[in-house]
């Protein structure tokens, strides 16, 4: 039985070791095909440098590595491509510096190519690599993680080096759209697409293939490849579950499943899948590889809502507003993976966001509540029961102790660098919310208005509304504006609570529960 490929991103190592290559030379065959400049957006460890690699092993005219694949009696293997590949991954420039690390690389790809270099400018040089390397055939240039460099540096610590390797990115792509002469193709990945203000601004002809949907599949797996090329591998994790091969899938797919770049295909994280068929046991495998530090910090000292994103609909627009100069929240949430496409309405070019699957949503939570509450989930078990407790007992009071004991528990070193208090607490309160499985939503928008949250239990729907001010002053506010109106006809029992916050307090300090008859409305 063949092995599974943990940690292989390198295409000749799968036939080398006996490994299984799930198949998407038919989609790479399309998307040479269709035109030879593109740009892909994906997030972090989802296939991004298995495809680049496919695709150079492919120009290369490695005829036998393919002997498995469908592309093997497609593509012309009388013709063979020079191929130029940087991979960010791969260059030491934490150590030796932006600059000198892109001219010792440039140097290397000089002389495995056997071409001497007389430029004096790392930009200088990487263009006449390309002449020089293409001049009899054109080059196949492939740019893996160019985004790496700056997404290292965004903690507002490093922030001036972030800028820094922007510029000298900048001034590495100045004058490949003029080089045309000289490439079959190129290719560029990253987690995210910077505006065309900054580095894009010079490789605005690159085809953004990231939403379109017949190249959605490029990478992560399907649902039929899970079970075509790892059916021995599932069917050991069903024994061992002492399930059904059916119900076994049920789970992967409630745990890695739910990415989508179109809002129909949705897609399985790859490593987190071979993780699993590996261990043979569910867990938070992706985001234990890279947690949003850098994300929790800038949606804290924004005084942005924690779920100002998540299960909103957007414009399309919204994913290209990346720019480290004024970075838009819901463009880095999804470009890195933590919030993905659910629904999409391309008539009117709207998508609706959210967390992609169980593994993405709890580890984010989880880590949120660290870094707003200052505390980790164990540690807030009493207070997460005792909110359990109040809403099986339809007890306001209790819930209302809870959550002041949340508050009371949050230090004023974590308040510091927050700019805006409501959107703190309300990102509090939405994350444990969350936490207690339960159906919430919050920020829900109607006719008449929106509501802070939604709590829906067996038995009750609770509307929620937390003011700065008095209980008395939020419960009217829901009233008024007649939020709890969409539920009138829901059989359960409908209860209006306001909260009141105190900013000088930094704590709830009253609520009013009203209990809707609905035989009065």
């Amino acid at each position: 039985m063949k092995k599974l490929s943990l940690g292989i991103q390198n295409f000749p190592a799968f036939q080398a070791n006996n490994l299984i290559y799930v198949d998407k030379t038919q989609l790479i065959h399309r998307l040479i095909d269709d035109g030879s400049y593109y740009f892909l957006s994906r997030p972090r460890r989802f296939g991004k440098s298995l495809l680049v690699s496919t695709m150079q092993e492919l120009f290369s005219g490695n005829k036998e590595l393919f002997k498995d694949c469908w592309i093997y009696d497609q593509w012309d293997w009388e013709k063979k491509y020079p191929v130029i590949r940087i991979s960010f991954a791969e260059i030491d420039y934490r150590s030796l510096g932006m600059e000198k690390a892109l001219e010792l690389f440039l140097a290397d790809q000089a002389e495995q190519h056997n071409v001497r270099l007389t430029s004096t400018s790392y930009g200088g040089q990487f263009l006449e690599l390309i002449k020089e390397v293409g001049k009899e055939t054109p080059v196949a240039v492939f740019i893996d993680e160019y985004d790496k460099p700056i997404i290292d540096y965004l903690e507002h610590t490093h922030f001036e080096q972030a800028l820094e390797n922007r510029e000298i990115l900048k001034t590495l792509y100045a004058g490949i759209k003029d080089q045309g002469k000289y490439l079959r193709f190129f290719f560029m990945t990253g987690v995210s697409k910077f505006s065309k203000v900054s580095i894009f601004s010079d490789l605005n002809h690159l085809t953004d293939i990231t939403l379109i949907r017949h190249f959605s599949a490029i990478t992560g797996y399907t649902e039929a490849e899970i079970r075509t090329y790892y059916g021995a591998y599932l069917q050991a994790l069903a024994d061992e579950l002492g399930l059904s091969q059916d119900d076994t899938m049920q789970q992967v797919a409630q745990w890695y499943n739910g990415y989508s770049w179109d809002g129909s295909a949705f897609l399985f994280n790859p490593y987190s899948v071979l993780r699993l068929l590996y261990e043979q046991e569910f867990k938070n495998f992706w985001f234990e590889t890279g947690t949003p530090t850098f994300l929790i910090n800038r949606l804290k000292e924004s005084g942005r809502k924690i779920n100002e994103s998540i299960n909103k609909a957007v414009k399309e627009s919204a994913f290209n507003k990346y720019d480290i100069d004024n970075i838009n929240i819901t463009a880095i949430m999804f470009q890195t993976g933590y919030l993905t496409i659910k629904k999409a309405d391309r008539s009117c070019g709207e998508y609706l966001l959210e967390f992609p699957n169980k593994e993405v949503r709890d580890s984010f939570l989880d880590f949120a509540v660290e870094h707003y509450a200052d505390s980790s989930r164990d540690e807030m078990g009493s207070v997460v029961e005792m909110l359990l407790e109040a809403l099986e007992q339809n007890d306001m009071q209790i819930f209302f102790t809870a959550l002041q004991a949340l508050f009371s528990s949050i230090t004023v070193k974590q308040l510091d660098k927050v700019k805006e208090y409501e959107g703190f607490y309300h990102s509090i309160i939405y994350i444990v919310l969350k936490l207690l499985g339960m159906q919430i939503a919050c920020e829900v928008q109607s006719n008449f208005g929106t509501t802070d949250a939604v709590l829906q239990t067996a038995e009750h729907i609770y509307v929620l509304e937390f003011k700065m001010g008095t209980a008395a002053s939020a419960l009217e506010q829901i009233k008024k504006r007649k939020y709890h109106t969409p539920y009138l006809a829901d059989q359960r029992g409908l209860v209006l609570v306001g909260f009141g916050f105190d900013k000088a307090e930094r704590n709830l300090t009253d609520f009013l529960a009203e209990e809707i008859d609905k035989d009065v409305g």
